[in-house]
């Protein structure tokens, strides 16, 4: 068997495929990519058997072909050539023969058939969303992930659909996200899931690129698929039930506190240069409308200050200096509240003013 493609047909595809492809595979197959030509339709796939990612593009090509390739090495071989670069590919049982100008290459390949692939969608019911409000969900709630805790459902983020809203929840046991929308959504029932972490970064990837408005969602008890006109992003399940974070959301609000957010942020971006390197640790203190910041190390020390609003109290409370950076770079609005409840050990609460779709919670920590 023998086909051509030219480069621009394959590489942009293979680009979008091949960051699932792991450099260490329990089976020699799944460093491959499935490449399928019929009714000019070109399609290629991936998996490590927890994700797969599968694209397909119309080009001008009426054979009818399936095979598979070592995927790093085809893209390794076609990533600098001019995009009107014809590759030619000779299939026979064990090998393939790609030839590009008066360069050739032999590679080993597999059985087409026996390429592994994850469930189809059975169910066609699904959510359409817009593709911005769901990158924004995730990449303002993804990095309060925990990262390779024994706590599984931890290492990855809560999907909640309900016939209203849409809720995304992360957390790490010190801190959590939440983000939560409005949208009359075709499912009756409340439906929860929990994506791992490599999942949602290939869905940032395909979110990041601005080809579609809107993507689809659907989702069954052990799959999660995340949808465009072109490429379809099937992932496996954390099969754990995730813990009821309502309790941690402060629910006292006498102790709420109004701050510039650039200027707490520039605040603490300075005092981090004198942090202890294993707490991260510094301290705040509150008193006569303002806020002053503190921190040290064996190098040296800073204070910092700033104004605040609505508050004459004095309270000291100590936070991971870089749980607070990360806040505040998602907030977006020039004010911020921070809700500090009465009490030790209690959780404390970031979200923009007049904006409640994300809320972000903190635990104080002891220096």
């Amino acid at each position: 068997m023998n086909i051509q493609l030219r480069v621009k047909e394959l590489l942009e595809p293979l680009q979008t495929v091949i960051s699932v492809i792991e450099k260490k595979q329990t089976l020699p197959i799944l460093a491959h990519v499935l490449i399928q030509l019929e009714n000019n339709l070109l399609t290629l796939t991936t998996t490590d058997m927890e994700i797969e990612i599968k694209t397909s593009q119309i080009i001008k090509n009426k054979e009818e072909i399936s095979f598979t390739v070592y995927a790093k090495d085809l893209i390794n071989i076609i990533k600098k050539l001019p995009e009107n670069t014809i590759i030619k590919f000779i299939i026979n049982n064990s090998k393939i023969y790609i030839k590009v100008n008066k360069n050739s290459f032999e590679l080993n390949t597999f059985r087409h058939q026996d390429f592994p692939s994850l469930p189809k969608i059975k169910n066609k019911k699904n959510i359409t969303i817009k593709r911005k409000i769901l990158k924004n969900l995730i990449e303002k709630t993804s990095f309060s992930m925990g990262n390779q805790d024994i706590r599984a459902y931890l290492n990855g983020l809560y999907f909640e659909i309900n016939k209203n809203n849409i809720v995304v929840v992360t957390t790490d046991g010190h801190r959590l996200s939440i983000g939560k929308i409005k949208q009359a959504n075709n499912s009756l029932n409340k439906k929860t899931v929990i994506l791992p972490r490599k999942s949602i970064i290939e869905f940032t990837k395909l979110l990041n690129k601005n080809e579609h408005e809107e993507v689809n969602i659907y989702t069954s008890n052990n799959y999660f698929y995340l949808s465009t006109n072109n490429t379809t992003i099937i992932s496996k399940l954390i099969n754990s039930k995730f813990p009821n974070y309502l309790p941690v959301i402060p629910t006292d609000f006498n102790n709420t506190i109004i701050i510039n957010r650039l200027d707490f942020l520039n605040s603490l971006q300075q005092a981090s240069i004198f942090v202890e390197e294993h707490t991260k640790g510094v301290k705040l203190i509150f008193k006569n409308s303002q806020l002053y910041i503190f921190s040290n190390s064996e190098r040296g020390q800073a204070k910092t200050q700033i104004k605040t609003k609505n508050f004459n109290k004095k309270i000291e409370i100590a936070f991971n200096i870089n749980y607070l950076i990360s806040i505040l770079e998602k907030l977006n609005t020039n004010e911020i509240n921070m809700i500090i409840p009465n009490g030790k050990n209690k959780s404390c609460l970031l979200n923009s003013i007049n904006d409640d779709i994300y809320q972000y919670i903190v635990m104080p920590m002891r220096l």
